[in-house]
């Protein structure tokens, strides 16, 4: 019994370790929208408003911003308030993927990095089935987080919006890696849902545990809910700006004409982890895989079953990109 009491008295200092601090403290994950890491933001959103307090109808939809304040980079348009349990649509001018570490990353407009107002984040890759990611909250559930009170960014994980404005809360698609229906290489739409902060079951949202999720209720205002400013970028189908293998000679793709197996070799590549994303010569994508060259360099994909004609190979190893035609009979 001392023992289990002793363990009592350590959980919530356990909890409070779980996952990164806010933006600012060191081993936080935020990251700023200043960062070179961002190549690229939403193009286009669709808002679907929920009230400024659920359960009471009397107050109607919330009405702070339009559509498409969810555009441009983080911080060059107002935000648009999703309202209780609203949400947004987003799209961008090439599918995301996954690359090392996170892909994309979500900011709202906390002012002070305390006052957090949460949403969940989930994915498609055809625009109808969307895959949420993993959520956690530890936020304890005794007593309602109000308007006026603070939540703490390291009891959160794979929540937008834990941290302060102008810095994006990643995401990394990794996480979702062997989904049924969903392809990680080719995320053509981002789904942002507000987090109904009541602790009422009748009107909570819960985590991937089970938990109620804790944050600020009610907000009964015109700008309630989560707060969408942008969604960042980090790794996309955009052949912009990737290394041509005619310049790094040490990389071959053969045979070609391809008919069947053809190998990706360079001998700095032995026994790494990398991508080979092939898309249509008109920029879409056709097949995606990941896995680990072998000892000599060398990486075969079979194309027995891809229709004949013109593609784009790109390699991604190390962070650095390459691509090259590929010619299939």
């Amino acid at each position: 019994m001392r023992i289990l009491f002793i363990l009592t008295l350590f959980m919530p200092s356990v909890l409070m370790a779980q996952f990164d601090p806010p933006a600012g403290q060191i081993g936080s994950h935020a990251i700023h929208v200043s960062s070179s890491q961002f190549i690229a933001w939403a193009k286009s959103a669709e808002i679907v408003r929920g009230p400024q307090e659920i359960g009471n109808d009397m107050l109607g939809l919330v009405t702070s911003g339009v559509d498409s304040f969810a555009l441009l980079k983080a911080g060059e348009n107002p935000c648009v308030s999703l309202g209780d349990g609203g949400s947004a649509i987003l799209q961008f001018e090439y599918s995301i993927r996954n690359g090392e570490g996170p892909d994309f990353a979500v900011f709202e407009n906390s002012f002070d990095g305390l006052f957090l107002e949460l949403a969940f984040v989930e994915v498609s890759s055809d625009g109808f089935n969307f895959i949420r990611f993993p959520a956690t909250s530890f936020t304890d559930t005794a007593i309602q987080i109000t308007a006026f009170s603070y939540l703490e960014a390291k009891l959160l994980n794979n929540l937008a919006g834990k941290h302060e404005m102008l810095y994006g809360t990643p995401f990394d698609l990794e996480e979702l890696r062997d989904t049924p229906g969903l392809n990680i290489n080719a995320i053509s739409h981002i789904r942002l849902v507000d987090i109904v902060g009541s602790i009422n079951p009748q009107f909570c949202s819960r985590d991937a545990g089970g938990r109620i999720i804790n944050d600020p209720f009610p907000t009964p205002f015109p700008s309630s809910g989560f707060d969408l400013d942008a969604v960042g970028v980090i790794h996309d189908n955009n052949p912009i700006g990737i290394i041509s293998i005619d310049d790094n000679r040490n990389i071959s793709i053969f045979p070609q004409p391809a008919n069947g197996m053809v190998n990706f070799s360079a001998p700095e590549f032995h026994d790494k982890k990398g991508q080979i994303i092939i898309l249509t010569i008109d920029g879409k994508l056709y097949e995606s895989y990941s896995g680990v060259f072998n000892s000599s360099g060398v990486w075969s994909i079979d194309t027995s079953n891809f229709n004949s004609g013109c593609y784009i190979a790109f390699i991604d190893v190390d962070g650095k990109k390459y691509y090259s035609k590929l010619i299939v009979q």
